[in-house]
Formats: C-alpha cells, structure tokens, sequence
C-alpha cells in the first residue's frame, strides 16, 4: 500500500506540478491585489471625497454609457472606502469605467487584463482561457487535495518520534535537505493548503459539483433567479432613490455592488453587506423594478438557508479575509508553500532520476568489461 501511495503522490504531483505553481505564486500576489493595484494606478482607483457627499450614481451611468455607447453596463462595484472610485462594468467587452461616484466624473476605461492584478487574477481563476481553464483549476485543486492527504499520511511519524518529523538535516547533503524541506513545509501548511483547494475547487467547480452536492445534502440551493421587472410606460426610476431606499431597510448595511438590467424585463439588484456576514461583498440583496422603483424582492443572507450561509463562506476562507491581515498573509504563505512543494517534488525526482539512469550506465560498462 505505501508503494502505491509513493506512486500516486510521485507522479499525480509531477503531472499537476506545473499548475500548482502557477497557482500558487498567482494566488499569493494576487491576495492584496486591491491595494496593488490602487498604488500602480492612483489616478483610477483612488479619489478625494468631499465631506458629506452623496453618491451620484445615476450621473454615473449616464457619464460612462456617453463614453461606450455600444456598451451595456451590467453591474457597478461601488467604493468599500471614501478614497475608492466606483467601477461600471460593460458586457460583451468587459471593459470597466473607474469613476468618481459623488461627481459621476469618469476617470478612465481599462480591461481588467490591462492590468497585472488583473492578469494575474484572471490566470489564477480562468488561465486565461475562460471557463474552460475554471474547470481545469477546480479539477488540480481536488488533485491537490489528494496529493496532501497522501503526503500527510506518508508524513505520518511512527513511534511517536515527532521532532524527527519536523527536522530538516541541514549538513546533510542537497537531496536530503531538500526532502526534508519537502515533508516538513507540507506538514506545516497542510491544513491551509486543504482549506484552501477544497474552497477553489469548489468555487471553479460549482456548477457541476458543489451546488448539486449542497442540494443533496442540505434539501436546498443557493441559486435564485432574480425578480422580473414587469415592464411599463413609466420613465425608469432613479438608481440613487433606490440606494438611499436600500440603505434605509438595513441602516448597517454595506451597499458592496449593483446588477443592472440588461434586458427590459430585468430587475436592478443593490448587493449589501450587512453585519454578521462573512462575505465581504455580502450576499444580501434588495431588488427594484427598474421602472417604479418599487421593491420586488429582498434576500437577507443571514436568514438565508443553509446552503447559502455555506457558499457565502467559501469566498473569504479561499481569499483569506475571514480573519483580517493575519490571514491573508497567511494565504501568501501557502501559495508560496504551495509553490515550493510542487518545486521541490519535481526537483527530488530529477535528481533521483538522473542518479538511477547513472547507476544504470555504470553496471551496464561494468557488464560489458566482464563479458569482454
């Protein structure tokens, strides 16, 4: 059984090593990708906000459809801090407005990818090949999953000799240093590095594994179509009446981001954050027709069933905010770990391998002496 367990963990590792690399260093530079990118790009992301100013949402939308006209804004991610701008999402392009959302000034458009986060965000979720490359990162995430199961129980120190487990013979030879990095970072970053592919596979994988899996083991899911707006001869309402009308039902609440109607029977959705949810974006929402203004319907996560508390944390366990900055470096650290061990796994084999394949030389041309 150890025999095969060698071998699964040998060779599943070297045929996902690449990915798991990859991952892993996308994954820890992409933790505080928000404040990254604000640095790189103060003129976009950052604004000098009046005291007491309103937002200007609906002088907003009207200023970035005049700069794409042939676009159709589908959401708007509203600022989490005074000094943030608003952003107005386009389909089909994805291009993103970043604007000012007390003045409804635009600052400029970008694609995401224009960006190195937003490179870096996009490998790490889709490599860069849309949702197929989102599928083959849920499926190495559940590799991963197996590869550390199967180091931890080869890991696992007989007798009770627990600081051997942990040690690294570090005047010992490049092979043996590097296996014993090997085992030790994998013991110590086991738990995360768990915690970490299950969320992954199971955000890349959602569709076709963790919804159907909440539904046969809660009764319920956690997808539910958004309200329709039935259409009439009334002007459209006003998106900023509709904030103030949100932030009024739930006082505490963070107004996070905004779904626009992109069809005329389509509803407008103000996503909140309120307290007690483990979500940074929340997955509260209040939606209104988007031609009275009237509430059609009002999602509160936390009374939400137990799918959706479920789904509502695997966002913040897989990013690292659950806990604040002590996770999130956290989150750095394994991504780094992740990296090393796929590295160092590959780098033991080769130089197993070469010493076998010399091995073999020699008793070879020794073989070939005695014969002659």
């Amino acid at each position: 059984m150890r025999k095969i367990l060698v071998f699964l963990h040998r060779y599943l590792g070297l045929a996902v090593g690449l990915f798991l690399i990859g991952s892993g260093l996308s994954g820890s530079a992409i933790v505080f990708s928000k404040a990254i990118d604000s640095y790189l790009n103060p003129e976009l992301l950052t604004i000098s906000r009046p005291l007491n100013a309103a937002l200007q949402v609906d002088a907003l939308l009207r200023n970035a459809k005049a700069v794409l006209p042939a676009e159709t804004p589908a959401f708007v991610y509203m600022p989490l801090a005074p000094a943030e701008s608003a952003q107005v999402v386009f389909q089909p392009s994805g291009l993103r407005a970043h604007a000012d959302p007390y003045s409804g000034q635009i600052l400029g458009v970008r694609h995401p990818n224009d960006s190195v986060t937003g490179l870096l965000i996009d490998f790490h979720v889709h490599l860069l090949a849309g949702k197929t490359g989102k599928q083959i990162q849920g499926w190495v995430g559940l590799s991963a999953i197996l590869l550390t199961l199967v180091g931890i129980f080869l890991w696992w120190p007989k007798g009770g000799k627990w600081k051997q487990a942990f040690s690294i013979k570090w005047r010992a030879g490049a092979f043996r240093v590097w296996f014993d990095a090997h085992r030790v970072s994998g013991a110590v970053a086991a738990v995360l590095i768990l915690l970490t592919a299950l969320t992954g596979s199971a955000l890349a994988l959602y569709d076709l594994i963790t919804e159907p899996l909440l539904i046969a083991t809660t009764g319920s899911g956690t997808r539910q179509p958004a309200p329709k707006a039935p259409s009439t001869s009334v002007e459209q309402a006003s998106i900023d009446r509709m904030l103030r009308e949100a932030q009024s039902m739930f006082p505490d609440g963070k107004i996070t981001r905004l779904t626009l109607p992109v069809k005329d029977s389509s509803a407008v959705g103000v996503r909140m954050r309120l307290n007690g949810e483990m979500h940074q974006f929340g997955r509260s929402f209040v939606w209104f027709s988007r031609y009275d203004g009237s509430v059609l319907r009002v999602d509160n996560a936390l009374e939400a069933n137990r799918a959706v508390k479920i789904q509502s944390w695997l966002f913040p366990l897989h990013t690292g905010v659950y806990g604040g900055t002590v996770t999130q470096w956290l989150q750095v650290l394994v991504g780094l770990s992740l990296a090393l061990l796929s590295f160092s796994g590959a780098w033991l084999w080769m130089k197993k391998a070469r010493a076998k394949a010399i091995a073999n030389t020699r008793r070879a041309r020794t073989g070939e002496t005695v014969a002659g």
